[in-house]
């Protein structure tokens, strides 16, 4: 069943689901809403406890500052609009339309006394074109994301996810606020980093997530909006002696201090930590040092050394890249909840078709397979390791683009290279090396010979 097969069950599942309970208003309500999700840009989640730094990376995901907003501990969501303006959803009067108050830092929305069941923060980005983002530290509103980021500030053994049972295509655990790992030591950030690339191997990990990674969210919200006075502010301390300016950077106190060797207001320099942290102060000094010249070529450097690089090449592999099956997914969840919940004559039927079609969803394993072979979890040899991430859409999800040959490639040719791949691949299910590397060998070969069915 091809991504796009996936979704099309989905769909006529839920309108054959609808046709059952016409009449029934809460069941209609709740169909209608999946109907309409299937239909908009991919949900993500941006969850976790308290000071996990959730807005922090909302703000480095978006690269400019909006988060927090403060809504009365409503979840909030961020979506592409033309003006910057808040949807408040009370729980029981019409949605209405509030200004956002901008205090520091991020902004403040006006809800109803009897609360809100949610707001929409309208901001102009292109960045929220194709996602639209929920920040939350509340497990209930995590049923509305198609894809979660999970922040912790500490790796557990395993971590706890709060995704139940759920098959985990959808959660990626991010260990945030990377550069306060172990005190703030320099290399804090480097040493999370590893502390990730080791975990997103424990095959414990790989149960409940599809990639752990590390990020500095205010590193990275500080290399996108990096001004030129910060970077003139930095590029005058890498100048100094490095004695200098690393006898005055090993501590809070020492930097902001009255014996900074600098005529740098002790404000300005306050107004540093606040954006960058100490830990970001040394790197961004570190990269000036090593040739960052220019405003721009700090802020890259920045964001590539927080980690907001690889995770926005996951998100777009893992996630968006998938859109049409993470969809599905939430729709194929929500159907099966309202099945359990709403006794009906119908629902047995539905029951039973809905799990043929989570059985067949070989979608799913493509995405577990894709993880694998990002995180190094799933290990074959270089070629190999190459072709089977194209096959099984991780460069697109088009025949041409599976098979690696021209688009628009006529059929007559897409099915020799189908049957060569496929042959290929048949004999890696039954060949040397590891369990795994045959297990994995199994998915590609199922993605080969479903472009053979639909070619055929």
């Amino acid at each position: 069943m091809s991504d796009d097969d996936l979704e099309r069950r989905a769909r006529d599942l839920l309108d054959r689901a609808a046709l059952a309970f016409r009449g029934h208003a809460r069941a209609e309500t709740w169909l209608r809403h999946h109907r309409v999700r299937l239909d908009e840009p991919l949900r993500v989640a941006v969850a976790g406890g308290p000071q996990t730094g959730k807005s922090t990376l909302v703000n480095a995901l978006i690269g400019e500052e909006v988060a927090p907003v403060r809504a009365g501990g409503a979840p909030v969501w961020f979506h592409d609009g033309t003006r910057p303006l808040a949807r408040v959803r009370p729980l029981s009067a019409p949605e209405f339309v509030a200004p956002l108050e901008r205090s520091r830092p991020g902004h403040d929305v006006a809800v109803p006394e009897t609360g809100a069941g949610s707001v929409v923060v309208e901001w102009p980005c292109r960045a929220l074109r194709h996602t639209r983002l929920l920040e939350t530290g509340a497990d209930d509103a995590l049923t509305e994301a198609d894809a979660v980021l999970h922040l912790v500030r500490h790796l557990g053994d395993p971590p706890s996810l709060p995704i139940g049972g759920a098959p985990p295509v959808h959660v990626m655990v991010l260990l945030s606020r990377a550069d306060e790992l172990a005190g703030g030591k320099p290399d804090a950030l480097l040493n999370a980093k590893r502390i990730a690339r080791r975990r997103r191997k424990d095959p414990r990990v790989a149960s409940l997530c599809q990639d752990v990674l590390a990020i500095s969210g205010r590193i990275a919200h500080a290399g996108r909006t990096l001004r030129e006075d910060e970077y003139g502010v930095i590029a005058a301390i890498a100048g100094l002696p490095r004695a200098d300016a690393d006898a005055h950077l090993l501590s809070v106190d020492r930097f902001a201090g009255a014996s900074f060797p600098l005529d740098i207001p002790a404000s300005r320099r306050a107004g540093l930590l606040d954006r960058f942290g100490l830990g970001g102060v040394r790197l961004a000094t570190t990269l000036c040092r090593s040739g960052a010249r220019s405003r721009a070529a700090l802020g890259e450097q920045l964001v590539r050394q927080s980690g907001l690089t690889e995770l926005q090449a996951s998100i777009s592999d893992l996630f968006t890249a998938r859109r049409g099956v993470l969809k599905a997914r939430s729709a194929l969840i929500g159907l099966e909840h309202l099945l359990l919940a709403e006794p009906h004559p119908a629902a047995g039927a539905l029951a039973a078709e809905l799990e043929l079609v989570v059985a067949g969803a070989h979608a799913f394993r493509e995405l577990r397979l894709l993880a694998g072979l990002r995180t190094g979890r799933v290990a074959l040899p270089g070629e190999l390791a190459v072709e089977a991430r194209r096959l099984i859409g991780g460069e697109g999800g088009a025949h041409c683009e599976r098979l690696g040959v021209e688009p628009q490639t006529p059929p007559e040719r897409l099915w020799p290279a189908a049957e060569r791949a496929a042959a290929r691949w048949h004999e890696q299910t039954t060949g040397a090396g590891t369990a795994g590397g045959r297990r994995a060998a199994e998915v590609v070969l199922r993605s080969c010979t479903a472009i053979l069915d639909d070619l055929g």
